[in-house]
């Protein structure tokens, strides 16, 4: 789990989440990982025996591929869980596909949704409270309040579940890109040509609540996003050749 409490709501989020994952699971790891001038998140504030918390001085553009590529070098596990620190998978579906990884034969790779909903108001605030997932689970299926939209139909990023032989195999995220947006585009377009099985849930049931948060700069992420996404279709133009080679020299970081 990367990180940066660059404003109050993300800083909120952020212990929404680690108390929603904290009251619904329990073998698990979470590193998180942070970078910025100084730490916002202090471990004594949860006194969570589960949460790794790492600082990386950096208050430069948000790295967050690089971070992820640090997260996965610390993990043990076989299988790794990128989870974005405003992100909440309906609890009945990440065990089964952790399971569905580990020991079916169909998928190395599982983003445990089809679509995101943006929550506001009332309801987030709630959620950062508790942690509890019944507070947006009825919004599922039914019709949603004001304060919850789509806010995408589908996404290969926000929460990943991958093989880590797999992750480092392709070599894992491209520390080339900067901020959000793109990093999950070209890992996807790199994992699925080398032969990774990559899938979604296609369940209404399955998708993603998402915690709102304003942005610092939204015009210039906006734009830094754009261009990474345009970075990212060059993958789509690589040659098989120049791709295997790429993918090596990012593999080599795993070493």
């Amino acid at each position: 789990m990367t990180y940066r409490g660059s404003t109050l709501e993300r800083r909120e989020n952020l212990r929404g989440i680690l108390r929603h994952l904290d009251s619904t699971y329990s073998d698990y790891t979470v590193y998180l990982i942070e970078a910025d001038a100084t730490p916002t998140f202090h471990w004594s504030g949860l006194g969570d025996e589960k949460i790794r918390h790492v600082f990386v001085c950096d208050n430069g553009p948000f790295p967050k591929a690089r971070l992820c590529n640090l997260g996965a070098r610390m993990c043990t596990g076989d299988i790794i869980c990128f989870h974005d620190a405003d992100m909440i998978s309906n609890p009945d579906y990440l065990p089964l596909c952790i399971n569905a990884i580990r020991h079916g034969t169909a998928s190395d790779a599982l983003c445990p949704f089809t679509n995101v909903i943006n929550v506001t108001g009332v309801y987030r605030d709630a959620f950062i409270v508790s942690g509890d997932y019944a507070i947006l689970k009825p919004f599922l299926e039914s019709d949603r309040p004001e304060e919850m939209e789509i806010l995408y139909a589908n996404t290969p990023g926000a929460i990943v579940l991958i093989k880590r032989s797999d992750y480092m195999r392709v070599g894992g995220y491209d520390p080339r890109f900067i901020g959000w947006g793109g990093e999950d585009d070209d890992l996807l377009t790199r994992a699925v040509r080398l032969g990774v099985r990559w899938h979604s849930v296609p369940d209404a049931n399955a998708s993603l609540f998402h915690l709102h948060h304003d942005n610092t700069s939204r015009h210039a992420a906006i734009a830094a996003a754009e261009r990474n996404r345009e970075a990212a279709a060059e993958t789509h133009a690589l040659s098989q050749e120049e791709l295997e080679a790429r993918a090596a020299e990012l593999a080599k970081y795993f070493d």
